[in-house]
């Protein structure tokens, strides 16, 4: 749960309601579109329950993709999220880390790369210790997170400063009707709760993982969920839906009517803490998947091994740092994101249609959870994501267009690799 937490609440919640009121100006809809959202990642949650508890081993997508559709689709998940989903996302929130501990310190602008770097190494390092050291960095960030969230609740809910009256329905204006601007909506509505699935990752490491793994995809899912709609009814509540679409930080705006002056300290702490936990979540998820791609390829052997004393994936963990940094130097990161948005739903709808394929292919396995309301909720799950697939297509062709190359770039590699195969 620490790990879903840590990941899924990051820099999003502080941003993007701002983005949803300028597709959503009404105070029911914006909380209908998180409650949506919510709901949406549930039921991806169930359908990973299901994966989890019926195949217990380190490396989540990876392992579904690979017993569902066989080594190539898993080798290029793998080579994927290695070459820049995982990577640059590590990349991204460490230079969002970066840039407000910058602030928070007051030190120059010419150090945000090298706190960025510095931070990635850190940690990993951390991980590399045993995932026992990088759990408990993940519960105190996690912990600490949480309760920052429910003070700042707390602390708007008995300032007497907002209005019950920023609540009233408001009328939606606009040419392209209610439903597509619903769906745009949803877009940044799914990308806040990403990573919802992320513990997946370590599995095999997980005790008595067929148990605990469903019980924490679903609980952890159902509390960011909580938390995300209560957030939004509190900025609401303090700052009306039409101040809210021209809020470039909506948490900022929220901070100075609670404590004034002191609101950028503290909305710089706040996001700080926040990134910390993300980035030691994904770096000790994102190693796990090299880890499973590297058992699996030759030429990545090196990489699928762990550590005689610690026991972690130190190679991986290794290799994905250098390459975060890599991407960190480069400082183009965001662009190589921006092109695979349509390779993370396209995957996850082939995870969502492995539970069909692997009931079938699988009869008789043991299976400690399964998915509710099968077959009639993956088929929700699967539809959603073809739908923003198409979505993602249409209003970024070009985009997703070097996203699915970069992707293919890894056939190549992986038909070379098939030689090294004694």
């Amino acid at each position: 749960m620490a790990i879903l937490i840590g990941i899924v609440i990051g820099v999003g919640i502080f941003r993007v309601p701002a983005e949803i009121a300028t597709y959503l100006p009404s105070p029911e809809l914006i909380i209908l579109v998180w409650f949506v959202g919510g709901v949406f990642s549930l039921i991806g949650a169930g359908c990973y329950a299901e994966l989890s508890s019926s195949f217990p081993q380190t490396g989540g997508d990876y392992i579904y993709l690979r017993k569902s559709y066989g080594p190539l689709t898993s080798f290029l998940y793998g080579w994927t999220c290695l070459l820049v989903i995982r990577t640059g996302a590590i990349a991204t929130v460490s230079f969002i880390f970066a840039e407000y501990c910058v602030s928070f310190l007051s030190l120059d602008r010419s150090m945000v790369k090298p706190v960025a770097v510095s931070i990635v190494f850190l940690i990993s390092f951390i991980n590399m210790l045993g995932i026992r050291k990088g759990k408990h960095l993940q519960n105190i960030s996690s912990v600490a997170k949480v309760a920052i969230l429910i003070g700042i609740m707390i602390a708007g809910l008995l300032s007497g400063k907002g209005h019950v009256s920023n609540f009233h329905p408001l009328p939606v204006t606009g040419g392209r009707g209610l439903l597509p601007l619903f769906g745009l909506a949803m877009i940044p509505v799914l990308w806040t709760y990403g990573g919802w699935h992320d513990n997946t990752y370590v599995t095999g490491e997980t005790k008595d993982a067929g148990r605990v793994l469903p019980l924490a995809l679903i609980t952890g899912t159902a509390i960011i969920t909580l938390l995300y709609i209560c957030m939004n009814l509190i900025y609401i509540y303090l700052v009306p839906v039409e101040k809210m679409a021209a809020s470039e930080l909506i948490v900022s705006d929220m901070m100075r009517i609670l404590f004034g002056m002191r609101a950028t300290r503290i909305v710089e702490a706040l996001v700080i803490i926040s990134a910390l936990g993300c980035i030691n979540g994904m770096i000790m998820t994102s190693s796990r998947i090299t880890y499973a791609m590297g058992r699996d390829n030759p030429v990545f052997r090196y990489l699928g091994t762990v550590h005689e004393r610690f026991r972690s994936p130190a190679r991986s963990i290794i290799m994905n740092a250098l390459w975060s940094s890599v991407l960190i130097l480069w400082g183009t990161f965001t662009r190589l994101l921006f092109f695979t948005g349509v390779l993370i739903w396209l995957f996850f709808g082939m995870i969502a249609a492995g539970v069909f394929i692997l009931r079938r292919r699988f009869p008789h396995i043991k299976r400690p959870h399964k998915v509710w309301g099968y077959p009639v909720t993956p088929l929700i799950f699967i539809l959603g994501c073809a739908g923003l697939v198409v979505n993602t297509m249409i209003y970024y062709p070009f985009q997703s267009l070097i996203g699915i190359c970069l992707m293919m770039s890894g056939i190549p590699v992986y038909l070379v690799s098939k030689k090294f195969v004694k």
